[in-house]
């Protein structure tokens, strides 16, 4: 088994123009360093998708789809990894290389390759059950769906019995056979017991109607199964597997994609039925979470469809419950071309009985009327509070708090505080500045020199609340009044240099794997005095700048770095733990038409700053020895050497 050498994607990255390769499926125009169209990821009216040619990456700030010509054709085509790029070198010219895989990745290839053989073929089976079983049709149409419908969402039927997929792949009794079976969720093997009886294999599913759950290329990758009569549990879903992950699917996304496009809003549900259902109701751009809480996944795939999310719960506490987490979810991710909406349906009925009972223009009507997301949030935030009491209010801030820092610094925001300070009875400053979103004054002090004090946790752009305001680290315009004395606190760092340093690094990896460690420690230094979040991101690119590879040139030098490099260390950003970050600075560097000369000059005055704030840190320091009578020879010897090295710096 052969694998495609990563030098051989980045030369084709390189070889092809991105801009050729998203310029055949979207309408681009030149928008200064870059080209900007509609995104094809989501409904917009006016363009946020970005293509530039230099990075040869794509970005849009609407919906944040991004990466390099191949993702762009997985994404856009439904292409796996290896088809896009053999169809990208087969328009340019080029022969795919391969080289030797190890064991082992041959080992994970065949296993992904058989599991997904085995979960298709078991849905081709379900669906042949569903044809011959006159009591699982009449349930489907009883339930008032179509063989149409049924067909769309390739609906089957698990027969009652306890081997009934051994008649696809053959005796359980094969551990061959089970291991994959096991794998996929589809089998459940007893515990062996002491007596040294065999194991007992057998259906996870039995007597059910079977939905699979399908990729957005359309491959099962699991199945939730409806009972049909009276039965704990009503509704049981494949295990987690290495295809299948309930955090990161919605059921029915793939069959819904051009409907939400059309209808221009995507409507979430809790159940596998009210999806079908709705679809035959005539609303087919209905989806649902899987049996879990909604997560940012979740919403990330919904909002990279369209610009509106209408999110139905049951009235009842359980479904209140799941619809706050759906608000802490959504929050988050809100920009000011996004619309999210909570539709609490009466508890007797769910949407599907709700449009049976009062018909399609009825639930229309209801989903135009469905709770805003900043309705909900004052809903949230003040449940169980008494408004007209100081406790009442400083219960109900306490409640909104987490949920402001978790938002983004867009007008929402904004408006939303103003609205809670008016129901509050206080003024916007000061619940922002309750809620750490503004920088509080430091107070004066007349016996020391006081530079002006940056609120670390709440001031920069990378805040260890994780929230996103302003311009990154960006410090206080005032400044409290300086009074010079011997006592003088140590000068901080510039407060955009590890900014500097960062943007530099996401777009060179190959110039911060060559830092060396003293370097690396200035830039750690200087993130960590804007906040822990900054600290982390500057530690883990260097780790992920050490996993780039380098290409050597002549002479044993480092070969010129190609746009392509750029697209393929984006991508390796997107799998880190820290990818919403790395989101942010990518934002800021998307306009940059920086090269690599003017990146490196950059890096280095950055470093060269750093490194004389450290010096005089350090004079500072000693310098307060001195003044306190407890400096030692050797520290005024080194004063005398700091005081030579700055003044011919």
């Amino acid at each position: 088994m052969a694998l495609i050498p990563q030098s051989f994607i980045a030369d084709l990255l390189n070889w092809v123009d991105i801009v050729d390769v998203v310029g055949q499926h979207v309408k681009l125009k030149k928008a200064g360093a870059n080209f900007q169209g509609l995104c094809p990821f989501h409904s917009e009216k006016s363009p946020s998708f970005s293509v530039s040619s230099t990075k040869q990456f794509y970005h849009c700030f609407g919906c944040g789809a991004h990466g390099s010509a191949i993702s762009f054709l997985m994404e856009y085509s439904g292409l796996g990894y290896v088809d896009a790029i053999e169809d990208l070198a087969r328009s340019a010219g080029l022969d795919v290389p391969r080289e030797e895989r190890t064991a082992n990745d041959v080992a994970r290839q065949q296993q992904a390759m058989a599991l997904s053989e085995v979960m298709n073929s078991s849905a081709d089976w379900y669906r042949t059950q569903l044809k011959g079983n006159a009591r699982a049709v009449e349930y489907l149409k009883g339930r008032g769906l179509t063989g149409e419908i049924a067909k769309r969402y390739a609906l089957g039927y698990a027969p009652d019995g306890w081997q009934g997929l051994e008649a696809v792949f053959g005796p359980y009794s094969n551990d061959e056979v089970a291991k994959t079976l096991l794998e996929g969720g589809l089998l459940i093997q007893s515990e062996p017991s002491e007596a040294g009886q065999l194991v007992k294999r057998y259906d996870r599913f039995r007597d059910r109607i079977m939905f699979p759950i399908r990729n957005p290329k359309g491959q099962t990758i699991g199945f939730g199964g409806r009972i049909l009569d009276q039965g704990k549990p009503k509704y049981l879903n494949s295990p987690e597997t290495p295809l299948f992950s309930k955090g990161n699917t919605l059921y029915g996304l793939f069959e819904a994609r051009q409907a939400i496009r059309a209808q221009e809003f995507v409507l979430v549900c809790e159940g596998y039925m009210d999806v079908v259902a709705l679809a035959q109701l005539g609303f087919p751009n209905a989806v649902a979470t899987l049996g879990t809480a909604c997560t940012a996944n979740h919403v990330r795939m919904l909002l990279r469809q369209t610009d509106k999310a209408v999110f139905s719960f049951d009235g009842d506490s359980a479904g209140q419950r799941a619809a706050q987490r759906a608000l802490e979810a959504c929050l988050p991710l809100m920009f000011d071309d996004k619309e999210i909406r909570f539709l609490f349906l009466p508890t007797e009925h769910d949407p599907d009985s709700y449009v049976r009972a009062y018909g399609a223009p009825a639930f229309e009507k209801v989903i135009k009327e469905a709770m805003s997301i900043s309705s909900f949030f004052f809903k949230v935030v003040s449940e169980g509070h008494e408004l007209t009491t100081p406790e009442g209010r400083a219960q109900t801030h306490h409640a909104a708090k987490p949920l402001l820092l978790s938002m983004p610094p867009i007008a929402l925001r904004t408006q939303i505080l103003r609205e809670l300070a008016i129901r509050t009875n206080t003024t916007p400053a000061e619940l922002e500045a309750f809620c750490g979103l503004t920088v509080v004054p430091a107070p004066v002090r007349q016996t020391t020199y006081q530079p002006a004090q940056i609120n670390q946790n709440n001031q920069n752009h990378f805040s260890s609340n994780g929230n996103r305001q302003g311009a990154p680290w960006q410090a206080s315009k005032g400044s409290a009044k300086r009074v010079a004395t011997q006592n003088i606190d140590p000068p901080k760092a510039p407060t955009d240099l590890a900014e500097q340093i960062l943007r530099v690094i996401i777009q060179f990896p190959h110039l911060g794997k060559a830092l060396d460690a003293n370097k690396r420690t200035l830039a750690l230094n200087a993130a960590e005095q804007r906040s822990q979040k900054a600290h982390a991101l500057m530690r883990d690119l260097f780790s992920q700048c050490d996993l780039v590879e380098q290409i050597l040139g002549e002479d044993g030098k480092t070969a010129t770095v190609g746009a392509g490099a750029f697209a393929m260390f984006q991508d390796q950003l997107s799998r880190s733990e820290l990818a919403p970050l790395y989101e942010v600075l990518r934002n800021r560097v998307m306009g940059s038409d920086v090269e690599l000369e003017g990146a490196t000059a950059d890096l280095e005055g950055a470093f060269k700053k750093l490194e004389l704030t450290h010096l005089k840190q350090e004079m500072t320091e000693i310098a307060q020895k001195i003044a306190g009578s407890t400096a030692t020879e050797q520290d005024r010897a080194r004063y005398r050497e700091l005081g030579e090295k700055l003044k011919f710096s």
